[in-house]
This record gives C-alpha cells, structure tokens and sequence, in this order.
C-alpha cells in the first residue's frame, strides 16, 4: 500500500512539473521578441516533442527579412539568418512525423554563426518550407543577391585547364 501511494505521489510530481513546464513555455511563446517588432512576424512555431506536445524551450520565428532560432529556457540564445544568406532549405518527415502531421526543415545558409541548422518537429512543415522559400528568393532579388552554386568540386592539384599562375 505504500509503494502505491509512493508511485502515485511521484506520479503527481511528474505530471505538476510537466503542467509548469508547458505554462511556462506558453509564457515564454507569447513574450515580445527583443529582435524584432512582433508585427513583422509572418510565422512562428515552438519545436515539438513527445508526441507532438509543443513542450519545448525551442522557437523558431520568421520574418520577411530574418528567421530566428530562440533557445534555452534559463539561459536563453537567440540566432539569426538574413534570408538572402539562405544557400537550401530542405524537408524531412519520417514515419513518425508523418503520422504526427510534423516535420524537420533543414537550412544550409552562408551566415557565419548559424551555418546549417534544423527546425524540428513543427507543424504545417511544407507550407513553412515554401514559405521560407519564397521569402528568401524575394529578398535575393531585393538585396541583389545571387547564389553562385558550385558545379562541381576540383582540387587545386587537378588539371582543369585554367592557369593557376603557379609557377612550375
């Protein structure tokens, strides 16, 4: 009998914590951004966790200009990408996430402390890809931003047929 009443007070203590937790995330959602006006806010998600619950001290935010990464709950770091700095956004949804209508978008950009990042587990992850797609593509076109891509990788040791100046 009271290993029971032991199970079912740390049973109480588990689901009161987890209560906490998500008023607080709830709190911390709704809170201005210091980085931009909430105005210019076109999209904003919490990154989901067990089941899909939005229990996560992870928020991403996006503007027509910036998409920001918020993280941390006691110590938090906020990061952002200009949206012309944006090399490839790409999707991801496994089985899972799938079933949990959720996704993963994963952005490589040529931002110097944000390089490649994900955003986890949000939800509508399609539409928030073509979102962030085409707001990227417009703010290239403002910025006159091009993306010079690569076609292929050569070695500075193979002969491409292009003088290096290097002197034999």
């Amino acid at each position: 009998m009271e290993i029971l009443i032991g199970i079912l007070i740390v049973v109480i203590v588990i689901l009161a914590i987890m209560l906490v937790l998500f008023i607080i995330a709830g709190i911390s959602n709704r809170k201005h951004d210091g980085m931009c006006q909430e105005g210019d806010i076109v999209w904003k998600a919490r990154k989901r966790t067990f089941l899909g619950f939005p229990l996560s001290f992870t928020v991403y935010s996006l503007s027509e200009e910036r998409l920001f990464v918020k993280t941390g709950l006691l110590t938090t770091v906020e990061n952002e990408v200009r949206l012309y700095r944006v090399l490839d956004v790409q999707l991801k949804q496994t089985l899972g996430q799938k079933i949990q209508g959720l996704g993963t978008i994963f952005v490589r950009s040529s931002d110097k402390s944000l390089k490649s990042f994900h955003i986890m587990n949000i939800p509508n992850s399609r539409n928030v890809k073509e979102m962030i797609s085409e707001y990227v593509e417009k703010q290239r076109r403002a910025n006159r931003v091009s993306n010079r891509e690569l076609m292929s990788d050569f070695d500075d040791d193979q002969d491409d047929g292009i003088d290096d100046g290097e002197v034999g």
